[in-house]
């Protein structure tokens, strides 16, 4: 999954870049590694709580370990968009797009599953 998530978010910054005015394709392409980065955070706190709770004695602490990683990805992908967006003003489109296709990547080893 983490393989897809980079390659979608190298597909978006190639494609915003080559798409933006010469000025401004350096600020597009590092919007749009920036919210691949934001979602790449979130797919490898999700490994680290899910290799957690397998270690974790009893099913009490393994739901912990679940639900927190899942609210700690949570805050993290907010924090990061409002940093990212409201804070250092990247350009937003890149780096909406990059962030929503990395979690798109999520899909990606189901469907292939299916195939």
């Amino acid at each position: 999954m983490l393989w897809a998530q980079i390659s979608l978010t190298f597909v978006v910054a190639a494609v915003a870049a080559l798409d933006a005015p010469r000025h401004d394709a350096l600020a597009r392409l590092g919007a749009a590694l920036a919210g691949g980065a934001v979602a790449m955070l979130g797919a490898l706190l999700l490994a680290y709580s899910l290799a957690r709770a397998d270690v974790t004695h009893g099913p009490a602490g393994a739901q912990l370990w679940l639900y927190g990683g899942a609210v700690a990805r949570f805050v993290l992908a907010i924090a990061f968009l409002a940093l990212g967006l409201g804070v250092f003003h990247v350009s937003p489109l890149p780096f909406l797009i990059a962030f929503g296709l990395g979690q798109a990547a999520f899909l990606v080893p189901g469907i292939s599953s299916r195939l």
